[in-house]
């Protein structure tokens, strides 16, 4: 199981967006500089973002980014399936190493309930909850100094 580092961007990006005043716009150009990745990578994972609705974008010369919803109505699980499409999943070897043991696998039940814990976890810990605990020590919020 394995979250792609385009999550943890989304993530970043979507805190400094939640740090910023209500309805405010963020610029790519800042999110990006911010947390300290290149600008067309973010760019192309905030297009995900946009399409499943969690932030809302805006051409021209007042144009960039606002969140869609309050930052407390959107869940890392949201933000997990927006980028990646699902949560990773354990994937059986049993034919590639041509398993015998039947189909009530003890291997495969645990990894199955570890993959709904987590589902679990991720869809009860939104933005707000992760912006909260960054706010609340005082050396983890220099990244979040925000230009708006």
């Amino acid at each position: 199981m394995k979250f792609s580092a385009s999550i943890e961007y989304a993530i970043h990006g979507l805190i400094y967006m939640a740090k910023a005043p209500l309805n405010s716009t963020a610029l790519i150009t800042d999110i990006a500089g911010a947390i300290s990745v290149p600008e067309p990578y973010l760019r192309k994972i905030f297009q995900q973002l946009v399409k499943r609705g969690i932030v809302t974008s805006q051409r021209g010369s007042r144009g960039g980014f606002h969140l869609a919803r309050d930052p407390g109505q959107i869940t890392l699980k949201e933000i997990v399936e927006a980028i990646d499409g699902s949560l990773p999943i354990y994937t059986c070897l049993k034919i590639q190493r041509n398993c015998s043991m039947s189909s009530a696998c003890p291997v495969q039940s645990v990894f199955e309930k570890a993959r709904l814990k987590m589902a679990e976890v991720l869809e009860g810990t939104s933005i707000k909850d992760l912006l909260e605990e960054i706010t609340g020590n005082p050396d983890e919020t220099s990244w979040l100094r925000v230009t708006a």
